[in-house]
């Protein structure tokens, strides 16, 4: 049985079909490239860099539709509660030599992006709709991106703006390094150029803390997150950066006595990459504050922002530090390889949290992937990750992919 936002989704889907073969359309096609594997890079993909299908003339309106079809074999080796993604959280501890094989398509998408005429001050517009097949495991539509873009203005749903979305590790796994500060959150945004090489940012975005309280307890959404961001490019066509960021998060609870309270959170971020030659990039990232795991790749969701314990009267943040560094070679135009490691640690000492709550996790990954096209590439990538309790209590995997990637 369909659900409604599948139904949604199909409505739309056949809207744009029509219009194609209806409306007066220029198609645009893709066409390859000399050098296929820069143009297909991860960083490419998601940073929005490559082009789909151009549908010109359509009431005004330029339409482009793009997206790529994944399909990904995977084997873990030990027991994981993520099949589909490497999330050393996910981990069984102790170790349980219990391995498993998944199929799966879920890491595909497709996207829709329709740009306006500027307005009478010459600001461009434009609007994003994407979806991926992460919805269930037999691949349901998951909204991803939906937002509007008007000169300076962002409204929607995008990348957080603490995050680096131009950094990306070239690597195969769905969600990469643990440490990597990677979220999606409806925001309101402005940036603005500063010289020819530089951008600063500045974002209000979707509120609500990450946490873990007693049942008598509540959380609350009162007062958005904010952030801001300095970038600076640099290099032969600016293709280096180093961006600096910060975040300034209230959390918002009732407590078990019906109080309403505030904890202020926050954090810093240090992200780059660096181009050190025509085949070799080096990304990074340095991630430092408390209450900020809401925007962690690894501990999203695991309400490991602030904690209290039912004989707590208040609400305390953990700390966190999140580094991660990979680097990029290409062999060849059509060959290249990828190596990184990521660190996540938590501070919980003085907490009393429960001894099984996660104290650190790592993340290591290296991986080939050969470009046939600029269009289609394989790729075959072995990822190691662990999880360590408070208690010291760990657990390990090690999982193999590979994948094949066709973009359209």
């Amino acid at each position: 049985m369909k659900t409604r936002s599948t139904r949604c989704i199909s409505a739309f889907a056949r809207v744009i079909i029509v219009s194609m073969l209806f409306c007066s359309t220029t198609v645009l096609a893709q066409t390859d490239t000399a050098n296929p594997g820069k143009g297909l890079t991860r960083n490419m993909i998601e940073s929005g860099k490559y082009q789909g299908f151009l549908f010109t003339d359509v009431k005004g309106i330029r339409l482009q539709f793009n997206g790529y079809v994944q399909t990904d074999f995977l084997h873990d080796f030990m027991q994981v509660g993520n099949i589909h993604a490497m999330q050393p959280s996910s981990i069984t501890t102790p170790t349980v030599y219990d391995g498993n094989t998944a199929f799966t398509i879920r890491q595909s998408r497709f996207s829709f992006t329709a740009y306006g005429a500027p307005d009478a001050k010459g600001r461009a517009l434009k609007a994003v709709l994407e979806f991926d097949l992460w919805g269930s495991t037999s691949g349901q539509p998951r909204l991803r991106h939906a937002y509007i873009q008007h000169g300076k203005w962002l409204f929607g749903q995008y990348w957080s703006n603490f995050m680096d979305n131009d950094n990306w590790p070239n690597v195969v796994d769905y969600w990469g390094p643990n440490s990597y500060i990677f979220t999606r959150l409806v925001q309101l945004r402005f940036t603005q150029n500063i010289g020819r090489s530089a951008t600063l940012s500045f974002s209000a975005e979707q509120p609500g803390g990450d946490i873990t309280i007693p049942d008598t307890w509540a959380g609350r959404t009162v007062y958005p997150d904010v952030t801001g961001a300095l970038q600076f490019n640099f290099g032969k066509g600016d293709e280096s950066h180093v961006r600096i960021s910060a975040l300034f998060h209230p959390i918002d609870y009732k407590n078990a006595d019906k109080k309403n309270k505030t904890n202020i959170a926050g954090a810093g971020n240090i992200s780059g990459n660096i181009n050190m030659s025509k085949n070799n990039d080096i990304k990074f990232q340095l991630a430092y504050g408390a209450g900020y795991a809401k925007y962690s790749e690894d501990l999203g969701g695991l309400g490991y922002d602030a904690y209290a314990s039912a004989q707590d009267k208040r609400l305390r943040n953990i700390q966190m530090i999140a580094p991660w560094l990979y680097f990029d070679h290409f062999w060849t135009n059509s060959l290249g390889s990828t190596i990184g490691y990521g660190y996540l640690h938590l501070n919980t000492r003085d907490l009393n949290m429960p001894d099984n709550s996660i104290k650190e996790t790592h993340y290591a990954s290296f991986n080939t992937t050969y470009y046939f096209t600029s269009f289609f590439k394989i790729a075959g990538e072995v990822m190691y990750g662990r999880r360590v309790n408070i208690s010291n209590e760990a657990g390990d995997d090690v999982r193999g992919q590979f994948s094949a990637f066709f973009k359209f």
